[in-house]
């Protein structure tokens, strides 16, 4: 969902600017049917748009396409619409967001590519790193999770899920002082459904 909201907070800013081209005001009609929820008109608008000449790119148009399908709870076609605008243009968020998209469809394989390719980009973020570390943990990767989830627990120390994952994956190879240490963390940072997080770790404790 924050997706969704990522991409139409876009939306309203190109909104700010005088719109000259046909496409344009073919792209706020769309908007206009997303805001009532008449998806199939809205869906149906931003294919137009693509058909003609705009101020949008390409690629935030399948943005928005792909958020409505998100939105209908659709996931397939909002991965092709995912992979379309990334393949366009590469965005560090658009990526991890195809990444959990395919995570979800259990396409593992493509949503891991998506992370690393979220990860090559931009480094500097722990999103990805968190996401692909959750991903090899729910395949049983445990070794493969502490390295990305350490990772990103130290590009993002402040963020609760984070440390509580990193906690179970520690669990999980053994590690039982490094695990109580993560969960101290996540609950200082109020972690939410931190029993969760502790009834799997000790599902997954390593004996």
């Amino acid at each position: 969902m924050k997706k969704i909201f990522f991409v139409f907070a876009i939306f309203v800013s190109f909104l700010l600017f005088s719109c000259s081209k046909p496409g344009d005001l073919t792209v706020q009609r769309a908007m206009k049917s997303y805001q009532t929820k008449d998806y199939e008109e809205s869906l149906k608008l931003f294919n137009e748009a693509l058909n003609e000449e705009s101020n949008y790119s390409p690629e935030l148009i399948y943005n928005f396409i792909a958020s409505i399908y998100l939105q209908m709870e659709d996931l397939e076609n909002a991965v092709v619409y995912q992979m379309k605008s990334n393949e366009l243009h590469p965005d560090y968020r658009g990526l991890v967001s195809l990444g959990m998209s395919l995570h979800l469809l259990n396409r593992d394989s493509e949503a891991e590519g998506a992370y690393r390719k979220a990860i090559d980009l931009i480094p500097e973020k722990g999103e990805a790193y968190a996401s692909l570390g959750a991903l090899y943990l729910g395949q049983g990767r445990a070794d493969d999770a502490v390295l990305n989830l350490k990772k990103a627990a130290d590009l993002e120390p402040k963020i609760a899920v984070i440390h509580a994952n990193l906690a179970v994956a520690y669990a999980a190879t053994g590690k039982s002082a490094d695990s109580e240490a993560e969960f101290k963390i996540a609950e200082e940072l109020k972690c939410e459904n931190l029993e969760d997080f502790c009834d799997r770790a000790k599902s997954m404790q390593k004996q």
